[in-house]
């Protein structure tokens, strides 16, 4: 089992891959969108061409949507790490003063 550093850290690793993957797939879809819009869109664009065009986009949206769902995941990990820890054996039950007198006499 990993510790939870190690979980952040690859949790980090992964949302920053993803999200510059999807950056550069945007890239090529606008690239792509201004060169089919200044072209002569029926003489030059096939529909192979449209079709990827749209498959690009699928795939920038797919590699934002999970970018982002990494980065919910190590927002939820940052805030168990950010927590104090509680003692693991069972808590010791807290008596108050007049409790324990109780406990005493009887």
């Amino acid at each position: 089992m990993k510790t939870l550093q190690e979980k952040i850290e690859w949790y980090t690793f992964w949302y920053w891959i993803y999200w510059l993957f999807s950056l550069v797939v945007l890239l090529g879809v606008i690239v792509l969108a201004i060169f089919f819009y200044f072209t002569d869109f029926q003489d030059v664009v096939t529909v192979s061409q449209l079709f990827l065009l749209i498959l690009l986009m699928i795939l920038a949206l797919y590699l934002r949507i999970t970018a982002l769902h990494y980065h919910s995941v190590l927002l939820k990990l940052k805030q168990v790490a950010a927590r104090p820890r509680r003692p693991r054996g069972r808590p010791q039950p807290q008596f108050q003063p007049h409790e324990r007198r109780k406990l005493d006499e009887g």
